[in-house]
């Protein structure tokens, strides 16, 4: 919840959907308060659950929870081409990931969504295809098993280093 997240046209979206969407966010950092009062602003304090603090061995657990991620980026310098690590463990969980910004590294594999009407149509697109979640988590997962697996990632850091190495 850093000062480049953005979950005001979120809960703005979510106010507008189905009474059964709910939003889990998970952390504490940054503007934790601020979001928190964001949140009973738009009225659906009732619908969103903020964890608070986690330790990073259970996030996987709570990714697990969630039919669909979001990555709530406002474009900036920090997020003009991201690869947050977020993104990574969404996808790794074959979860469908909707972003606010482009993320160049991932393609296609997931759904973008920067408005209001934007996120009110992707969260609705996910919430009522199951099997486009399924799709979008199972080629997100694959990807990231194909391209970002830790062992793949290790032989790689060895090479440059082998390479830079007189």
């Amino acid at each position: 919840m850093r000062e480049w997240v953005n979950f005001e046209p979120v809960f703005a979206a979510v106010k507008k959907l189905n009474k059964n969407i709910k939003i889990l966010i998970v952390g504490e950092e940054g503007l934790f308060k601020e979001n928190v009062k964001l949140a009973d602003k738009y009225g659906i304090s009732d619908k969103v659950l903020f964890t608070g603090t986690i330790p990073y061995t259970e996030v996987p657990r709570y990714i697990s929870c969630m039919d669909a991620s979001l990555i709530p980026f406002s474009e900036n310098k920090i997020t003009e081409d991201p690869c947050p690590l977020k993104l990574f463990e969404y996808m790794a969980c074959e979860k469908p990931v909707i972003s606010a910004v482009n993320i160049s590294v991932v393609k296609d594999r997931l759904l973008y969504a920067s408005s209001v009407e934007e996120y009110k149509n992707s969260i609705s697109k996910l919430y009522n295809n199951e099997q486009m979640r399924a799709n979008l988590g199972t080629d997100g997962r694959n990807f990231i098993k194909e391209n970002y697996d830790w062992s793949k990632i290790s032989l790689n850091i060895e090479k440059i280093l082998e390479d830079v190495t007189p």
